[in-house]
Order: C-alpha cells, then sequence, then structure tokens
C-alpha cells in the first residue's frame, strides 16, 4: 500500500471517530445495541389516552355468565386497554384485551366501564399470556420481549356441559408474566385460567 494511500485510510477514520465524539457529545447518538440492531422490545410501559366509544362500533361484552364469574370478549378491531368491570362495590381492571380476545373475570353479573381504545399497533407486539392448570400448580406461557406486571389471574370453573360454575381469583404474587415458560405452585383445581398483565405499573 502507497504511503499517500494509507494517510488516506487513517485520515478518514480520525473523521468517522471524531464525527462520532461530536455526536455523543451533543446526546444525539444512541450506541444501545438492540435500537442499532433493531432487536429492542417495542412494547410500551404506559399509554396515555383517554376512554371513549370505539370507532368501529365494536366494545368489550359480556359473552358468558355463571354464578360468581363471567367471560369477557373484545368485539372490536382495535385493543382495549384499562378496562375497568364492576360488581356491586367490588371493581377489577383487565389490563389489555387484544381485538376478539376473550377474559375471565372473578363477579357476578360484571359490567364494563369506559374503555381506552388503542390501535392494536400501539402495543409494539403485546401478545397476550397464556397459562393452563397442571398438576401443582399453574404453567404460564409468554412470548413477549419481556415482563410485564402481574395483576394475578381469575380462573373460571365449568360443568362438564360448558356453564360456568364459579370462579378463583389467584393474588398477583402467584402469576408469571415473564417471557417464556414457568409452572408456580397454586393451590387450584382445573379450569380456564386468564393471567392479568398489564404493560407497566400504572
Amino acid at each position: 500500500m502507497s504511503p499517500m494511500i494509507r494517510k488516506i485510510g487513517v485520515g478518514a477514520v480520525t473523521v468517522v471517530v471524531l464525527g462520532l465524539l461530536v455526536l455523543l457529545g451533543h446526546g444525539r447518538l444512541d450506541l444501545d445495541q438492540n435500537r442499532l440492531l433493531g432487536t429492542g422490545c417495542a412494547i410500551p410501559a404506559k399509554i396515555t389516552a383517554r376512554p371513549g366509544p370505539a370507532p368501529d362500533g365494536g366494545a368489550v361484552r359480556v359473552a358468558e355468565q355463571g354464578p360468581g364469574a363471567a367471560v369477557l370478549e373484545n368485539t372490536s378491531t382495535l385493543a382495549a386497554y384499562r378496562i375497568p368491570v364492576t360488581s356491586g362495590s367490588r371493581t377489577v381492571e383487565v389490563p389489555v384485551l387484544t381485538p376478539g380476545q376473550r377474559i375471565g373475570v372473578v363477579l357476578d353479573r360484571p359490567e364494563v366501564g369506559p374503555v381506552i381504545w388503542i390501535a392494536p399497533e400501539a402495543l409494539g407486539g403485546f401478545i397476550p399470556v397464556t397459562a393452563d392448570v397442571v398438576p401443582g400448580g399453574v404453567r404460564y406461557r409468554s412470548g413477549n420481549c419481556r415482563a410485564l406486571t402481574s395483576r394475578g389471574a381469575a380462573v373460571v370453573f365449568r360443568a362438564p356441559d360448558g356453564r360456568i360454575t364459579g370462579g378463583a381469583q389467584l393474588p398477583s404474587a402467584d402469576v408469571s408474566c415473564a417471557p417464556g415458560e414457568k409452572v408456580l405452585p397454586a393451590a387450584v383445581r382445573a379450569g380456564e385460567v386468564s393471567p392479568y398483565c398489564a404493560l407497566g405499573a400504572e
């Protein structure tokens, strides 16, 4: 390699390094590996919006009802966020319901309050956590890119003919919203488990 080409190469590297230092000094360059490679988790910790009717005419409705428990369904093409559900003096909040998703609530004759509607894309790839009863506990599965915040879980019990016969509420500490698969001990009989996994600690 000729001395002239070598000098040009060294000069180019120097310019690039100085440019990086300048950008870092002004706070305009993010060297986080996940962001540079486009692999960062896009699930937001919180969404700021106001409740109101779904623009497409959908709703969160009570799809099935039984003594002490019910199943809700999101009939909208939008995602429902922070859904208050009441029964008498009791209120629970369902963190998220994706379009078409169903979820159990351990309430008698529940009523759904004002819902915040958002585009599914705003959830940044959020996937509902699933669970099923196994010997000695409950197995949780999450395909999300980060841990979500556990708000407990509802377990809906059914008769052999499919009728809802009751339900049980699992506390937050007994429910996993972490990525992957995890079995946690729980004294609960066979039923449909609906984990309540919130985006953040709001």
